[in-house]
C-alpha cells in the first residue's frame, strides 16, 4: 500500500508521523507545495488551483490513495481534488476532526484554531452543524479563530518559544478566561507541534488534534483494502521548491530517511 500525503508546505510532517505510526507497514510519498506555501492566506480560486496542479502531479506517483494533509485544502478544495483524481481514494482532515470533537463530552464550547482561509470557508462550522442534526443532538456553542501569526512561527522552529506563548495568549487569553472547559480543534496541520502550547493557553480544556484523528480514519478504511508491498516503511520526498524546513522537521525528515 502506497499511501500520498499533500500538504501546501511541512504541516503535513504531523499527518505523516500519525500515518507511519498507525500503518507501518505502508509506504509513503510526501509532497509539498513549498514553492506556493502559504495557502492559508491566499483566495478560494488560487487554492483550487494550486490544487488541481498538485494533484495532477501527484497522479503520477502510483499511489493507493491521498490525504490531504492541509486544512486549508480540504476546506476549499477537496472535491477539485477529487475530481482531478479520479477513482482514487482521497482523506481530508475537517471530517475527522469533526467526529473526534464530536465523541468528547466537555462542557463549553467547541473552538476551531484555522487559518484565515479555512475560517472564511466555514468548512468546520458548517459540517458541525449537519453532523449535530445528524445525530439529533443541540448543538454546542462552535466558535471559529483565525490564528494566521502561528503557521509562520511554527515554520521559523518557534514552537516553545516566549513569543509564540505570546501569541497564543493573545488568541486565546479571553476565551480562556470566558470558559473554564471547552474542546479546541486543532485546525491546521501545523498546530500539532504546538499542542502543548495551546493547552498550557487553555487549561481545563480538550484540545484536538486533527492528524491523530484523520490517521485513525485512514488506518480504519484503508487496512483492510490493500496489503502491503515490497516497499513497506518507505517514504519518498516531492517538493515543489527548496523548503525551508525548520530544524526539529528537518531533524525527524532525516531520522524518517535513516530509517
Amino acid at each position: 500500500m502506497k499511501i500520498g500525503v499533500f500538504d501546501s508546505g511541512v504541516g503535513g510532517l504531523t499527518v505523516l508521523a500519525e500515518l507511519r505510526k498507525a500503518l507501518p507497514e505502508a509506504s509513503f510519498v510526501y509532497f509539498g507545495d513549498t514553492a506556493n506555501v502559504p495557502y492559508g492566506t491566499k483566495s478560494a480560486e488560487k487554492i483550487e488551483s494550486l490544487c488541481r496542479s498538485a494533484a495532477q502531479r501527484i497522479s503520477k506517483m502510483g499511489i493507493d490513495a491521498l490525504v490531504v494533509a492541509c486544512n486549508t485544502a480540504s476546506s476549499l478544495a477537496l472535491g477539485a481534488i477529487q475530481e482531478e483524481l479520479g477513482a482514487l481514494p482521497v482523506f481530508g482532515v475537517v471530517e475527522p476532526g469533526v467526529g473526534a470533537a464530536l465523541q468528547i463530552q466537555v462542557e463549553g464550547p467547541i473552538l476551531v484554531l484555522a487559518t484565515r482561509a479555512t475560517v472564511r470557508s466555514h468548512a468546520y462550522l458548517y459540517r458541525f452543524q449537519e453532523r449535530m442534526k445528524e445525530l439529533g443532538r443541540d448543538s454546542p456553542a462552535l466558535l471559529e479563530l483565525a490564528c494566521p501569526l502561528l503557521v509562520p512561527l511554527i515554520e521559523e522552529g518557534w514552537i516553545d518559544h516566549s513569543v509564540l506563548h505570546l501569541t497564543l495568549n493573545e488568541y486565546l487569553g479571553a476565551y480562556a478566561a470566558r470558559f473554564s472547559s471547552g474542546i479546541a480543534v486543532l485546525g491546521c496541520t501545523h498546530f500539532p507541534w504546538i499542542q502543548a502550547a495551546v493547552e498550557k493557553a487553555l487549561p481545563g480544556w480538550v484540545v484536538v488534534n486533527s492528524a491523530q484523528t484523520v490517521a485513525q480514519e485512514v488506518s480504519l478504511k484503508l487496512v483492510s483494502a490493500h496489503l502491503p508491498d515490497e516497499r513497506s516503511g518507505e517514504v519518498e520526498w516531492f517538493f515543489s521548491d527548496a523548503p525551508a524546513v525548520p530544524d526539529f522537521a528537518r531533524q525527524w525528515i532525516e531520522d524518517t530517511k535513516r530509517r
